[in-house]
């Protein structure tokens, strides 16, 4: 199963990228709207897949987030949700506002969603709720999101600690992998730094 893609840009279409490997195949990539928007021909792209597999078709799903990807498959899982409105969903809200409406059970943050009805939205709403708080999700920057205080706000705990080291070097890819590792949120930005730069150093 197709987990990752790297790869150049051959072509940009509605809501789909076709990425180039260095192997020089070629993938059709599913996408959200912004991500399809950004990149255009010839332009370098990682994306984390999803692929859906039915008895007569094969489709990738593309993201640039790890955090994003698990969005979309919890959201694909709620009831009257496939794929095609899945992508739909996150075209509209991106990982944080998505996170956010649900915290809130805003649903009328899923109204500008064609074909999310509010039966469908309070239901999403209802499902991610416990996903993404057991999960301590992380939003698409790298930061913590949780509920502060019960208002629904959301809230970056790891911020310091990762633009601390992107501005040592390290890229996201790397950071992600050790973040979760580097000590509670409640020690000093020195501590987790020091814990972090230990995990990360053998990796390169």
């Amino acid at each position: 199963m197709i987990a990752f893609i790297e790869g150049r840009v051959l072509f940009q279409g509605k809501g789909m990228l076709v990425v180039q490997t260095q192997s020089g195949l070629g993938y059709e990539v599913r996408v959200p709207e912004p991500v399809c928007l950004k990149f255009q021909s010839q332009q370098e792209v990682s994306l984390y897949i999803h692929t859906h597999v039915r008895e007569d078709e094969l489709t990738l799903y593309g993201f640039l987030s790890w955090d994003e990807k698990e969005l979309f498959e919890m959201v694909i899982k709620t009831t009257g949700v496939g794929p095609k409105l899945g992508l739909a969903v996150l075209s509209q809200l991106p990982v944080e506002q998505l996170a956010d409406a649900v915290f809130q059970n805003n649903t009328a943050a899923f109204s500008q969603v064609s074909g999310i009805g509010r039966k469908t939205a309070a239901k999403l709403c209802l499902d991610l709720h416990d996903q993404l708080k057991n999960r301590n999700m992380v939003s698409s920057s790298l930061g913590t999101v949780s509920e502060n205080d019960g208002t629904g706000i959301l809230v970056d705990q790891n911020h310091e600690l990762i633009s601390a080291l992107k501005n040592m070097g390290f890229q996201e890819r790397e950071i992600r992998s050790v973040v979760p590792q580097a000590g509670d949120q409640d020690l000093p930005l020195e501590q987790r730094l020091k814990k972090a730069l230990s995990l990360l150093t053998p990796l390169r």
